[in-house]
């Protein structure tokens, strides 16, 4: 390719793009025009914001949205054994900020107190850069390993970028506690029960 030799993959696709970023940073007059060159990029969100609340109050609205085409359904291995861990101790300076971090999931009805369970995993607090609070199961110690695996094949850069050929409009969309919003079946939900210095909580 104009004197430089490489090696590389090469896709055959309908679109016009054939060849990806690995061979245009093998060729150094390539690589320099991908680096000098862009696109123009328009941000046009004035105003779009309140018509899309106006057109869709009910994307808008306060609480936690929920997924209600499909339950996720865990599928363990065979011969798999119920593992039980006890809760871990919270810090006491964090204290305050679990008990309502626990109580507003408890209010969405994303976790429920029960007085038993076969399966329970400890709690690890991760604090988000907006200085709010996550609480998440610690499922390496037991039901990680016991669950099925369905592997899905995740697509290439390359083929992402090449579908985006031709695009005009792209938007970014961010989901408020986007892992809560999916349902799971009943059968499940004795699966992920947390285990916290306030009791058990299947979620």
């Amino acid at each position: 390719m104009k004197g430089v030799e490489a090696e590389g993959y090469a896709y055959v696709t309908p679109y016009n793009s054939l060849i990806g970023l690995e061979w245009i940073r093998a060729n150094e007059e390539m690589r320099y025009h991908l680096e000098m060159m862009t696109a123009e990029v328009k941000v046009t969100s004035a105003g779009i914001e309140e018509e899309l609340r106006k057109t869709y109050p009910e994307v808008f609205e306060e609480g936690l949205g929920r997924c209600i085409k499909e339950e996720v359904d865990l599928q363990l291995n065979q011969n798999v054994r119920p593992v039980f861990c006890n809760s871990r101790p919270v810090p006491h300076a964090a204290l305050e900020a679990v008990n309502a971090e626990l109580d507003r999931l408890v209010q969405m009805d994303v976790i429920a107190p029960v007085s038993h369970s076969e399966w329970a995993a400890p709690i690890v607090c991760v604090k988000k850069q907006n200085g709010k609070l996550r609480i998440c199961a610690d499922f390496s110690t037991g039901l990680n390993r016991a669950l099925q695996s369905f592997d899905y094949p995740l697509p290439m850069p390359e083929d992402i970028f090449a579908s985006l050929n031709g695009g005009t409009i792209f938007s970014q969309i961010d989901l408020s506690d986007a892992y809560l919003q999916l349902e799971l079946s009943e059968e499940s939900k004795r699966k992920v029960v947390i285990n916290t210095h306030k009791g058990l909580l299947p979620q």
